[in-house]
């Protein structure tokens, strides 16, 4: 019995890594740090989206998901988002972009595993 504890102890050790890689990651952007002059080069400088686009590509098995705020504007911010990312490289089929961020005047960048998967 005792070599069975030992056996799932060692497996629930050697599991750690892919469940921790298995987590989201979460940045937020409020509206009034988002640049004026917004283009791909320029977005890519905004710390949130730097360090999200480096988690989504340490992973095979990774999506990045756009919450943004309601209405026409927030839609809007998305797809500019979304764009300015597949122009850089990122392809789209990895960009999920979903209403309601919660709250106003912010978007949520989030990496996480793939839906499905």
């Amino acid at each position: 019995m005792k070599v069975l504890g030992k056996f799932f102890i060692l497996l629930a050790i050697l599991a750690a890594p892919a469940v921790c890689a298995q987590s989201e990651y979460q940045v937020l952007i409020p509206r009034y740090e988002w640049p004026d002059d917004a283009s791909a080069d320029v977005v890519l400088q905004i710390p949130q989206i730097r360090s999200a686009v480096a988690k989504l590509l340490e992973s095979e098995n990774a999506q990045l998901i756009i919450r943004y705020p309601g209405g026409d504007e927030g839609n809007q911010w998305a797809l500019d988002l979304r764009a300015m990312l597949v122009g850089l490289g990122i392809e789209s089929k990895h960009i999920v972009l979903e209403p309601g961020s919660g709250i106003d005047e912010t978007m949520a960048v989030i990496v996480a595993p793939k839906r499905g998967s």
